[in-house]
C-alpha cells in the first residue's frame, strides 16, 4: 500500500519520529488538570496514533481507520485546548 507513491511504512516511521519530537517540544502554558495533559501529551499522541494507523493499514484496515479517527479526535481536543488557553 502506498500514499503518494511512498509505502505506508515510511509514513508510519515518519509519524513515529514526529511523535518522539513532540514529546520534547510542546506548548508550555500555565494550566492544570486535563488541560495540562492534553497540551503536554496530545500532539505526541496524535502522531503516535497516526504511525500506528499507517502500520495497521495494510493488514487491518478497519483497525487503521479507527486509530486514524481516534487521532483526529485527540487532535481536535488539542486544538480546542490550545485555543481556550491562548
Amino acid at each position: 500500500m502506498r500514499i503518494i507513491g511512498v509505502p505506508v511504512q515510511v509514513w508510519g516511521a515518519i509519524a513515529l519520529i514526529l511523535a518522539v519530537v513532540w514529546v520534547f517540544v510542546w506548548p508550555q502554558r500555565e494550566v492544570d488538570g486535563v488541560a495540562y495533559l492534553i497540551l503536554r501529551w496530545g500532539h505526541a499522541l496524535v502522531w503516535l496514533l497516526l504511525g500506528i494507523a499507517a502500520f495497521l493499514a495494510p493488514v487491518a484496515s478497519t483497525a487503521a481507520k479507527g486509530t486514524g479517527m481516534a487521532a483526529g479526535l485527540v487532535y481536535l481536543a488539542f486544538l480546542v485546548t490550545v485555543s481556550i488557553n491562548g
